[in-house]
């Protein structure tokens, strides 16, 4: 790791224990995913690593795909090939049957037109680039058949917020370490760091004197604290910023490097200065800055919650730092973030299998989270679930049958309404949120016409009851994870935002009902988009959800002619769809058209594993040692 990816010593010790980790928990969790007769291995998977983590991202993917029966092609980067080929090596030795996982030493271009359109691919794990991610996600979406799951993680815009009482010695060593530590180039790295006005300047004072103390140097030595980047693209990239910033931010302090460009250009390291800047705000940044860069902006006290609409604002939900000794704040701030990953009162990297599972959302990546338990049912599919290849109709077909003949600002009116109720909707309580679907269930069984759809009323009611009981079960306590004492680490699953639900003549009205009943259920807001065989119906049950006092704006319902309007809408945050949909195929194609974060078609045919599709991962990582200050403050609110 130290020779081939520029990491320090301890970095690479780190990483070779990450591995390590990855093996021990993915093996576990294997064993008892196997007690669920219902799943199957999905066949070859595509793994597709980064060289910032070269062992522990690889092992990680490889080790997950063969615990749960399948067989891999790995393509690492070009950059860490060697490493990848060392570890398959040691694989082997240890009994690991040949061929059960092949290198693929070829550039990414060469991977993407060759390996990934090939039907024998049944799932797709990467990490890298959005932009990468995005081209997967496409190419993807043109094969024929069953949809094929892609699990991408593509990093972030990290911010870390810190108000007036944090405790400033703290701060500085947390955000050095999440800052600085690998020269920057980890994707949990932080980019941003909010700081309160009142505190600032000695937060930066303080900043560059930590900064004063890192030694930038060969990685191979144990003084060394901050090493080069990666190559020369890598660092063309980061003095392109630099000069950026010369009209765009104010540079507030710069390291020097010692003489190891000189003596160590016979490998090609490529060294760039740690830098501190402070920027007006974050929209200043056009994209991550993956690198030994820090930015800092002031707010007001009283902005602290603006400061998190902005954060969310970008897109991005990889990782957040809190720093505060209010209690109800720091809880507060972490539950109305987006990110996949929220630490409190400590630094916000070097994540620990098992520990805090680690991933993001939206532009960030697309779930579930490595070293988590829900990573490895991705890895299987539902034995039941029919070939999807019957009820695919030619793409030609397809359009003529979708085509937008509602209108377009209607069609954007809808979700815009639905954004903003979902921000309400989600933070209503889970017995509130289930009390409105149970009545709206109720008040159904009065609706005539419902009887032309339902093979059995009956059934679908108690089923949906059902689920909202397996909900319940799901959300009413989040999950504590172990880890080492005076840390405190919790997984909770949160609503994905805002979904539709389509339902078309090839849709049953069984899986209908249950996924209007899991997403609402589940935190999401709802549109329901159905031809005119479900219209009328549709309007009657919103219309009995809205009686029971819910905002209106979270169940809505239109008809076939908004659906691609919709789908291209930026609030949009995944669409489920019966299996035996025609339209499925349609479906995928448009989602993978869109630019930003990679939506999923949402689809099960067991409900237990709807409820988790329609759910996304939050870890909360809390130092509960953090010292220093009046204790007493932990118990003031907001006003006080």
């Amino acid at each position: 790791c130290i020779k081939e990816a520029g990491k320090t010593t301890q970095d690479g010790i780190d990483e070779v224990r990450e591995a390590v980790d990855f093996c021990r928990y993915y093996a576990q969790q294997a064993i008892k995913l196997a007690e669920d007769d219902r799943l199957e291995a999905r066949g070859v998977v595509l793994c597709i690593s980064p060289w910032n983590f070269p062992l522990a991202i690889f092992i990680g993917q490889v080790t997950a795909a063969i615990a749960t029966g399948n067989t891999v092609l790995a393509k690492p980067a070009q950059q860490t090939s060697l490493i990848a080929l060392r570890a398959i090596e040691l694989m082997t030795s240890a009994g690991l049957p040949h061929g059960v996982v092949q290198a693929v030493i070829a550039k990414g271009s060469e991977v993407g037109s060759i390996i990934i359109p090939n039907a024998h691919i049944q799932t797709v794990i990467f990490t890298g680039s959005i932009k990468t991610a995005t081209m997967i996600s496409q190419t993807l979406a043109d094969r024929d058949g069953a949809k094929v799951p892609l699990i991408a993680e593509t990093g972030g815009q990290n911010c870390m917020i810190v108000d007036s009482t944090a405790l400033p010695e703290q701060v500085v060593d947390d955000v050095i370490s999440s800052g600085f530590q690998s020269a920057g180039q980890r994707c949990s790295a932080l980019r941003v760091l909010f700081l309160q006005e009142d505190i600032a300047d000695t937060v930066i004072t303080m900043l560059k004197g930590a900064l004063a103390e890192l030694h930038v140097d060969n990685p191979e030595q144990l003084s060394t604290d901050v090493g080069p980047v990666i190559d020369q693209k890598a660092l063309e990239s980061l003095n392109a910023h630099s000069d950026y910033m010369k009209t765009h931010g104010q540079l507030l302090y710069q390291c020097a490097i010692s003489n190891a460009e000189n003596e160590i250009a016979q490998n090609e390291a490529f060294f760039f200065a740690p830098r501190l800047y402070e920027i007006d705000n974050i929209s200043v940044l056009k994209h991550e800055v993956f690198g030994p860069c820090v930015h800092i902006i002031r707010f007001k006290g009283d902005e602290i919650e603006k400061v998190i609409d902005d954060i969310n604002g970008t897109g991005f939900g990889l990782t957040m730092g809190i720093h505060t000794r209010i209690e109800q704040r720091a809880i507060r701030l972490a539950t109305l973030s987006r990110a996949g990953n929220v630490y409190i009162n400590r630094n916000m990297i070097g994540a620990i299998v098992g520990v805090q599972p680690f991933g993001g959302r939206g532009l960030s990546g697309t779930g579930p989270k490595a070293g988590g338990p829900y990573y490895l049912t991705r890895l299987v599919k539902e034995k039941a679930t029919p070939d999807a290849d019957k009820y695919n109709l030619l793409p030609s077909q397809v359009d003529a049958l979708v085509s937008d003949t509602g209108s377009k600002a209607e069609a954007e009116l809808l979700m815009d309404r639905a954004d903003v109720a979902e921000k309400i909707w989600r933070m209503t309580e889970l017995n509130q949120r289930i009390a409105f679907v149970r009545q709206m269930l109720v008040e159904m069984a009065n609706i005539d016409s419902i009887d032309d759809l339902a093979d059995d009323l009956n059934r679908t009611l108690t089923a949906a009851n059902s689920q909202l009981v397996s909900v319940e079960k799901h959300l009413q306590k989040p999950t504590t994870l172990p880890g080492p004492t005076g840390e405190s680490n919790i997984l909770y699953l949160e609503n994905r935002g805002n979904i539709i639900c389509f339902a078309d003549k090839n849709v049953t009205f069984h899986f209908w009902m249950l996924s209007i009943v899991t997403a609402l259920a589940t935190g999401n807001t709802v549109i329901s988009v159905v031809s005119d065989l479900f219209y009328d119906q549709a309007l009657a049950i919103r219309d009995k959800f809205v009686t029971t006092g819910a905002d209106e704006n979270v169940f809505q319902v239109t008809r076939l002619g908004h659906l691609t309007t919709l789908l291209a809408h930026p609030a949009l945050s995944g669409v489920v769809v019966d299996s035996h949909c025609d339209r499925k195929h349609y479906i995928s194609d448009r989602l993978a058209e869109r630019q930003g974060a990679i939506l999923p078609v949402i689809s099960s045919e067991y409900f237990d594993n709807l409820i988790q599709r329609l759910l996304t991962e939050k870890t909360v990582s809390i130092d509960t040692t953090a010292s220093g200050g009046n204790t007493s403050l932990m118990t003031l609110d907001e006003e006080n």
